[in-house]
């Protein structure tokens, strides 16, 4: 795996916590902006860190799974891919609702809970990118990076663009992206 395919799916992955951090943005309770940089560091050290967990998993696993490993990390990403786009057209109004009470309330428990859930596609990519033996340290510092800019460029959004932000576009093209990559992998 090349370095483009990783910025592209560093940049993927964070779009969960630009996804949050826009709520953030958006919510009218005041947040310090410390709070907004502790939450954006926390998705960077959170995103990084479970891909690495996913990785060491995966690298454990491989040698049963060496000869079908292509398959399983393009299957990988082509379900995380299609239950963005899928989450992004039919939507989940419990999930949003609950992040902006989070946003709304952005104490230290919360921010831990978002990133945990921001995280979950991490996890998997890892476990993807063990299989294909990608560059971990490539991988793993892109993923982390991305994640903590997009924590703050999505605060920083959200704050200024107040509620007229709210497009599902971007999460249907990562998701398309996550496929695309999936699949090329195939060949």
């Amino acid at each position: 795996m090349g370095i483009i395919e990783i910025i592209i799916i560093a940049i993927v992955e964070a779009m969960d916590c630009f996804a949050v951090a826009i709520a953030t943005g958006l919510s009218k309770s005041g947040i310090r902006y410390s709070r907004a940089m502790l939450q954006a560091v926390s998705f960077g050290v959170f995103q990084g860190g479970m891909t690495l967990l996913g990785y060491f998993l995966g690298s454990f696993a491989d040698r049963w799974f060496d000869a079908i490993g292509t398959p399983i990390a393009c299957t990988i990403l082509c379900i995380l891919g299609g239950r963005m786009i899928w989450s992004a057209i039919h939507g989940d109004a419990g999930e949003a609702e609950g992040e902006q009470i989070a946003a709304k309330n952005l104490t230290i428990a919360n921010i831990l809970l978002l990133s945990v859930a921001t995280s979950i596609d991490a996890f998997a990519v890892g476990i993807s990118f063990a299989f294909i033996k990608a560059n971990m340290v490539l991988a793993t510092s892109a993923i982390a990076l991305a994640s903590f800019i997009m924590g703050v460029v999505g605060y920083e959004l959200g704050r200024h663009a107040a509620r007229r932000f709210k497009t599902k576009i971007p999460e249907i093209i990562a998701g398309i992206i996550l496929i695309a990559i999936g699949v090329k992998m195939l060949f």
